[in-house]
C-alpha cells in the first residue's frame, strides 16, 4: 500500500512538472471575445486547447490582458506567448522571439450604405470620422497606436473592441469603421440581413501576417511552436478552426 501511495504521488507530480506557458490575449474578435469578467472565448482559446492536445511537453493556459498593456505585460513576463500578432504592431523584433507567419488577414474600411456612396468614398479615409479600437495599429494612423497621436492626426473615436466599433457604426456614431476582415466575415455569416446596410471597401487599411510572439525566457522555442502548428495543419486540425471563425490563410476583402 505504501509503494502504491508513492507511485500515485510521483505520477501526480510528473503531471505538474510540465512547464506552464501562459498565453496572453486581449479582446480582438474573432480571436478573443470577452463574454464576462472571467469568461473568454474565440480562436485563440480554441488554438490553445489544440496545442495542449498535440503535445505533452508543456501546458498552455490563456491569460487575459488588454491591447494597450500587452507589450509591458509580455516584457514583464506576466505571460510568455501571444498568438495572432504582427511584427509591425509596435513589437521590438530584436528582443522578442517570433515564429514565421502562419495566418493572413487584414483590416478594411466599412461605412453605412447610402445613396450616392460607392468605393470612391474610401479614397481618403482620413477625411472621414473614423471608428477604431484603442491600442490597435492602423495603416491610416501610420501604425502608431498612441491615442493622443491618433486623435491629433485624425477625427477618430476609439472604442474598446471591434465588436463595439461595428455597433458604433450601425448607430451612426461615425462615418467609417476600421474592421478586421475575419470578424466582419463572421458577423455577416451570423447576421446576413446586415450586409445590405454596409458598404465595404475593396482597399485594405492594412494587410497583416499573424505570428506568435514569445518572451525571450519562454520555456519553448519558436521552432517548437512552429512544429506543433505544422503538426496540427498536417492532421487537418487548423482548417476547421479557420473556417469556424471566418479567417483565411490569405484573406481578401
Amino acid at each position: 500500500m505504501r509503494y502504491w501511495c508513492w507511485f500515485l504521488l510521483l505520477f501526480s507530480l510528473s503531471g505538474w512538472s510540465h512547464p506552464l506557458i501562459k498565453v496572453g490575449g486581449y479582446p480582438y474578435a474573432p480571436f478573443v471575445v470577452k463574454l464576462s469578467d472571467s469568461h473568454y472565448e474565440g480562436l485563440t482559446l480554441d488554438l490553445v486547447a489544440k496545442l495542449n492536445e498535440i503535445q505533452q511537453e508543456v501546458r498552455f493556459v490563456f491569460v487575459p490582458t488588454s491591447a494597450t498593456n500587452r507589450y509591458k505585460a509580455l516584457d514583464l513576463g506576466r505571460f510568455s506567448l501571444m498568438l495572432f500578432e504582427d511584427s509591425k504592431w509596435g513589437w521590438n523584433t530584436d528582443k522578442f522571439k517570433m515564429t514565421a507567419p502562419f495566418l493572413g488577414g487584414g483590416e478594411v474600411y466599412v461605412a453605412l450604405r447610402k445613396a450616392g456612396r460607392d468605393q470612391r468614398f474610401f479614397d481618403d479615409p482620413s477625411q472621414h470620422h473614423l471608428i477604431g479600437v484603442a491600442g490597435y495599429h492602423y495603416g491610416v494612423g501610420q501604425f502608431n497606436a498612441d491615442p493622443v497621436y491618433l486623435q491629433r492626426k485624425l477625427n477618430i473615436t476609439l472604442v474598446k473592441d471591434n465588436i463595439n466599433a461595428l455597433q458604433a457604426l450601425l448607430k451612426g456614431r461615425g462615418d467609417v469603421a476600421i474592421l478586421n476582415i475575419s470578424y466582419l466575415n463572421q458577423y455577416l455569416l451570423a447576421h446576413p440581413d446586415t450586409a445590405d446596410q454596409l458598404l465595404i471597401s475593396q482597399k485594405w487599411d492594412q494587410r497583416y501576417q499573424h505570428r506568435a510572439i514569445l518572451h525571450p525566457a519562454a520555456p519553448i522555442t519558436s521552432a517548437q511552436l512552429e512544429q506543433w502548428l505544422a503538426t496540427l495543419q498536417q492532421k487537418g486540425e487548423l482548417d476547421p478552426l479557420w473556417t469556424k471563425y471566418g479567417v483565411q490563410q490569405h484573406a481578401t476583402p
